[in-house]
């Protein structure tokens, strides 16, 4: 499970609730998991983290953008990596290629969190300063 502190604040209401809302979307995806939830499940699980990521990813890009964050391009590859990673995830579980399983929920939670903690901190702080 992946609880949210205050150090992984960026100083931006809406964004700490997106960022909020996609633990509770990888909770829900570990809960799935240890439930042993029908691949159906698990699909739709893994489609709304996708969707809902996309649209945080794009909501942050438009603050950094608005802020004229000077490393907004390296970050927007940043998010477009993580897409395509979990987006394969998805495909595998459909070909029948991938079993789902702590690993892969392990890789969304530290990648989010090391994510928050490294580059989201680094254009909050630029806000900051400006």
């Amino acid at each position: 499970m992946i609880m949210w502190t205050d150090d992984l604040s960026v100083k931006n209401q809406q964004i700490d609730k997106e960022h909020q809302q996609l633990f509770q979307l990888i909770d829900n995806f570990y809960i799935g998991i240890m439930d042993n939830s029908p691949r159906e499940r698990l699909e739709e699980l893994i489609i709304g983290l996708v969707d809902y990521t996309s649209t945080h990813f794009e909501n942050e890009e438009k603050h950094m953008l608005l802020m004229n964050y000077p490393d907004l391009e390296a970050h927007r590859k940043l998010h477009q990596h993580f897409i395509e990673k979990v987006k394969n995830y998805h495909e595998r579980l459909i070909s029948g290629k991938l079993i789902l399983s702590i690993e892969v929920t392990n890789f969304l939670k530290d990648w989010l969190v090391n994510h928050i903690k490294g580059s989201d901190q680094q254009y909050a702080a630029f806000d900051e300063n400006r």
